[in-house]
């Protein structure tokens, strides 16, 4: 297969960045500029925002904590066993923590909605 070459001007502070994303992404140059091109640019996402890498976590664990009490109630379902009062009770618990995940990621995307709205 014949490759083309592709040649490009940029400053040497661009170039510096291309280098760093490169480099923290541990992908070379050409992979990065094919994956753009073949995943279009809104496919590769870097988060360094503390406040965000923290709502996430809190995501991640109210998710895991929600997806042990479910398998632990299929189970329970699944080998014949009813429900019991207290598996009404972790039941509601889990339609809650799924209320309070919602709340965190809506006002997670106004809130980042409005600041890119806002930003210059």
């Amino acid at each position: 297969m014949a490759q083309d070459k592709v040649s490009i001007r940029i400053s040497k502070e661009d170039m510096q960045k291309f280098n760093d994303l490169a480099f923290g992404l541990s992908m070379t140059k050409t992979a990065i500029i094919k994956k753009i091109v073949n995943d279009g640019f809104s496919q590769i996402v870097e988060i360094n925002n503390p406040t965000l890498l923290t709502s996430f976590e809190k995501i991640e664990k109210m998710l895991g904590s929600i997806g042990t009490n479910l398998n632990q109630m299929a189970r329970k379902v699944n080998s014949g066993d009813s429900f019991t009062e207290q598996d009404i009770k972790t039941l509601e618990q889990v339609i809650a923590k799924f209320d309070a995940l919602e709340t965190v990621v809506i006002a997670k995307n106004v809130k980042a909605v409005i600041k890119k709205r806002g930003a210059k």
